[in-house]
Parts: structure tokens; C-alpha cells; sequence
């Protein structure tokens, strides 16, 4: 068996057995139909799952417990962009895991218009301190 860092090791007692969750976060101000909500939440969180698989042991580590646990999900709002920008800013300050997705362009919105950012997947206490304040969508 390999051997895990300190940091992996506490992360594995501490985190992995509590509630893990990933979060979606859309701009409410682009007034997107609900089949193009949908679809930027989901290339929100393939590109979570992806960044998580290829980031840090610990994200990969709470990548796998939040994956056994039935992989929960929350979807919130924010009214603007730079209400986005800023939770994008505090949570890769708190290297949580975050992916920003930028429209094609090919339908509703012009093209690199940022639509939803994912967080995680990581636990809930850590989520909760960015995310709390914000409603469902």
C-alpha cells in the first residue's frame, strides 16, 4: 500500500465521513430557457468531476467519497457576473475545486458569455461557507 502524506491522511479521517457536495451556481441575470440551464449545469459538473480526477491527491481522494455517497448536488443563483467571479475567486483561494463554463455562442447567448460556475464536489461545511448566503435556483 502506498504511502499517503499527512495532509491525505487527515483529509481521509476528517472529510471522507462527513457529507461532500457539489455546487452549481447559475447567473439568474442571462434569463437562459431551462433545456440551456440545464445544459450549462451539466458541462459544469463533467468539467468539476474532470478537474477533481486531475487535481490534488485530496481532491481526488474527496472526489471518490462524494462519488460513493450518491454524489449530491445543490444548483443556487447569483444575479451577475461579477457575483460569480468573486465566489469564483474565493473558492481557488480556498482550493476548493471550480469550473467556470463559457457559452459557445450558438444559440441564446453570445459566444465566451459566462453561465455557471460548479464548485467542488467538497464538503459541505467548506461549501457552506461560500454558498450559504446564495438561493436555490
Amino acid at each position: 500500500m502506498p504511502m499517503l502524506s499527512k495532509t491525505l491522511k487527515k483529509l481521509i479521517s476528517t472529510s471522507l465521513g462527513k457529507p461532500a457536495k457539489l455546487a452549481l451556481i447559475v447567473r439568474s441575470d442571462l434569463k437562459m430557457g431551462k433545456g440551456k440551464t440545464a445544459a450549462q449545469c451539466a458541462h459544469a459538473a463533467i468539467m468539476c468531476y474532470e478537474n477533481a480526477a486531475h487535481g490534488t491527491a485530496e481532491q481526488s481522494a474527496l472526489l471518490q467519497h462524494w462519488g460513493r455517497i450518491g454524489q449530491p448536488k445543490i444548483v443556487l443563483r447569483v444575479d451577475t457576473y461579477e457575483q460569480l467571479s468573486g465566489l469564483q475567486i474565493q473558492a481557488q483561494d480556498a482550493n476548493l475545486v471550480t469550473a467556470l463554463v463559457r457559452d459557445a455562442g450558438r444559440t441564446q447567448l453570445e459566444p465566451g458569455t459566462a453561465t455557471v460556475l460548479g464548485l467542488g464536489p467538497a464538503s459541505d461545511v467548506e461549501l457552506d461557507k461560500l454558498v450559504a448566503h446564495l438561493k436555490l435556483l
